[in-house]
């Protein structure tokens, strides 16, 4: 069976994908400015952070898709 989305799937599925790039925005922004050893000492928490919040999107992403297949 053929399965369309909806506006508002179309719509969260929009946003989900912008918190996505957002989420690598930030780590790249955080980390863009440091150096050395500073950059050694941030990176781990930023990366643990975006890792983190693509967990998230990616949880919300197959909720979604799971509601819109049945």
């Amino acid at each position: 069976m053929t399965t369309f989305a909806t506006p508002d799937t179309v719509r969260l599925l929009a946003e989900l994908d912008a918190r996505t790039r957002a989420a690598w925005t930030s780590y790249r922004d955080a980390l863009s400015p440091l150096e050395g050893a500073e950059y050694d000492a941030a990176e781990a928490a930023e990366w643990d952070g975006l890792q983190a919040t693509l967990r998230e999107v990616e949880a919300a992403r197959a909720d979604l898709q799971s509601r819109t297949s049945d």
